[in-house]
């Protein structure tokens, strides 16, 4: 009988140079990419505006443009973290080994629902044209604060202005819900998502009071917000780079809003963030002997009542948009 080693044995083995070396190599063909895309979009724009004599200043209300913008300055970002990447950003810790090996059967049901949300509501929202389902479900603030329809707030969320808006925002909350699902608990992140929608809601309505809102933005917001603090409370359990991607996207988004004033709600994002923030410092441990995946009954509780509030906003909004009943 012949004995053949493992296909695992027979791989040539690199050494960490080698690896590093690599991993510089990926980070750069990404970012030349990135250039190369958001430089293409930025002159088709300048072209298309030069030729049709349009003012220059709408430019920025081009989300594509916008978007051209980021991928270049993160490209060059990118080039710049080549250059300074070295071996103790890539290689966890055996805490953080030993952290993540616990939650290799962790499977992100809460965020599947919540994402499911979003998309079913987009899609019946389609059936109308955008001011049109605004006026029936979105966070109209005049309606949330003189007529006392303060469901706005949550349908609000539900809604989103097409399908690039569910894009981004799906994506996130799918990459961030199942992070603080792998990382945490699932009822933490119902409760920080639904927490911090309200919480970005109220600031823009006390910030911009006359601007009509839609998205989820506000409460995605309230994951990263909550993932910073859990990135700087458990910094030796997590991968050495996991603090400084989580406010490199604070730092994104930001910066987004500003240039994207037109179209971004920014006090929305800031409440959000601070929601999920505040409940971060008052929910994880600072013990690192403490699994912050163990939450007691009161908090399953209450992660399903804030799970089930979204899944009923969201039929509201869908018997909103559809007809079927009228607020």
């Amino acid at each position: 009988m012949q004995y053949e080693k493992p296909e695992e044995e027979n791989e040539p083995q690199i050494s960490p140079e080698e690896f590093l070396r690599e991993h510089k190599s990926t980070i750069r063909k990404r970012s030349f990419w990135a250039i190369g895309i958001g430089s293409l979009l930025i002159f088709v724009h300048l072209a298309l505006f030069a030729i049709a004599d349009v003012d220059f200043s709408l430019l920025f209300r081009s989300i594509f443009f916008i978007l051209g913008l980021f991928a270049v300055a993160g490209g060059f970002w990118g080039l710049y973290e080549a250059r300074r990447v070295t071996l103790q950003d890539l290689i966890p810790t055996p805490e953080a080994i030993l952290f993540a090996q616990q939650a290799e059967l962790s499977n992100p049901y809460f965020t599947y629902v919540l994402v499911a949300c979003i998309v079913v509501v987009t899609l019946c929202q389609m059936t109308l044209d955008l001011d049109q389902s605004v006026e029936i479900a979105g966070f109209v603030k005049s309606d949330f604060a003189n007529k006392g329809e303060f469901w706005r707030i949550l349908t609000g969320a539900t809604l989103h202005g097409g399908i690039l808006h569910l894009y981004f925002n799906g994506q996130a909350l799918y990459g961030f819900g199942s992070l603080i699902e792998f990382l945490s608990n699932r009822a933490h992140l119902a409760i920080v998502f639904l927490s911090a929608v309200i919480g970005g809601g109220l600031l823009s309505l006390f910030l911009m009071p006359d601007v009509a809102s839609i998205g989820a933005s506000g409460g995605i917001m309230g994951l990263i917000g909550y993932l910073a603090i859990y990135g700087y409370r458990r910094k030796q359990q997590l991968p050495p780079d996991f603090l400084k991607s989580m406010l490199i996207n604070v730092g994104f988004i930001a910066a987004f809003g500003i240039i994207a004033y037109q179209i971004v709600d920014n006090f929305a994002h800031l409440g959000g963030l601070v929601t999920g923030a505040v409940y971060g410092f008052v929910q994880i441990p600072r013990d690192l002997h403490k699994n912050p995946r163990q939450v007691g009954a009161v908090v399953k509780l209450l992660g399903f009542i804030s799970l089930t509030i979204f899944i009923l906003t969201s039929i509201l909004t869908v018997l909103l948009l559809l007809k079927f009943i009228k607020m």
